[in-house]
């Protein structure tokens, strides 16, 4: 099935929709296409499901806490009253969370009442460039949320892992791609190469010195493996590398010598690095 969120979704992969805010671990947090209410915004999980209980536990933990953390961001960037959370998909049976700031100026008449009481067919529609400003800054407060939620537990984890590439002209738009998909987002350049941040990772790219493909049985790293919220995750991931020609090592497959559920596809990147997108239950 095919509803206005996996539009939405794609939208937001392929960098086509200028309301994205971020990429969070569990989908995408975005303004809403209709500015009711000033700050509207959605998170939009991704890969689709149908409703949060369609999600494994753990992935439906973690959209739940990606939902709060977008809400706190909203609602210090635009110093609402409150914040109103919402989860319904019975017009679009696919699950999306409202997350609707709400103002001590709003109508007496509609200042306690459901948001859904606006007449949203007179609502202002999101431009570029007028939220811009309040779309960066809601950003920006999320990104300093998840980097004080690292910070909390720093031990024991990585930081960050930067990988020699070829030509960055061609490794840049790859990983730019796929690793949006995987979880992480673009954030600002170093001066040696792009970078992306991740949940608990960040991941960047620097040009090799020398000649040379990947062997992953020489010393150095073999492989890198992003973790996936679902089976369907990895599932959905292939499909599309697929439809892209990426070389595919490994189609999606079980296997139980390495963990109980473990779940995962393999593929290459352009100078053959080894990568892997792995679900465990």
């Amino acid at each position: 099935m095919t509803t206005a969120i996996h539009r939405m979704v794609e939208a937001c992969r392929e960098g086509r929709d200028p309301a994205v805010i971020a990429r969070m671990n569990s989908g995408w947090a975005t303004m809403g296409q209709k500015q009711m209410l000033r700050g509207y915004c959605l998170l939009l999980p991704d890969p689709v499901v149908p409703h949060l209980n369609a999600l494994p536990a753990a992935a439906r933990d973690q959209f739940l806490k990606d939902l709060g953390t977008l809400g706190e961001a909203v609602l210090a960037a635009t110093g609402a009253l409150r914040i109103n959370y919402a989860m319904f998909g019975n017009v679009e049976p696919a699950l999306h969370a409202h997350v609707h700031p709400r103002y001590t100026d709003e109508a007496e008449s509609l200042r306690t009442a459901h948001p859904w009481g606006y007449d949203w067919t007179a609502a202002r529609a999101f431009d570029p460039q007028t939220d811009a400003a309040l779309r960066d800054s809601i950003r920006e407060r999320l990104l300093a949320l998840q980097t004080s939620s690292r910070s909390a537990r720093s031990d024991g984890r990585i930081h960050h892992l930067d990988l020699t590439v070829r030509e960055l002209s061609i490794s840049t738009p790859f990983y730019d791609r796929w690793l949006p998909r995987m979880g992480f987002q673009r954030i600002a350049d170093c001066a040696e190469g792009p970078l992306w941040r991740g949940n608990d990772l960040e991941l960047g790219l620097q040009r090799a010195r020398k000649s040379g493909g990947h062997d992953r049985y020489v010393p150095g790293l073999h492989h890198l493996a992003f973790a996936a919220s679902s089976r369907e995750a990895v599932n959905e991931l292939y499909e599309s590398l697929k439809t892209a020609g990426v070389a595919v090592l490994d189609a999606p497959a079980e296997y139980p010598n390495y963990a109980p559920g473990y779940f995962a596809v393999f593929f290459a990147d352009p100078d053959g690095l080894k990568l892997e997108y792995v679900f465990t239950p």
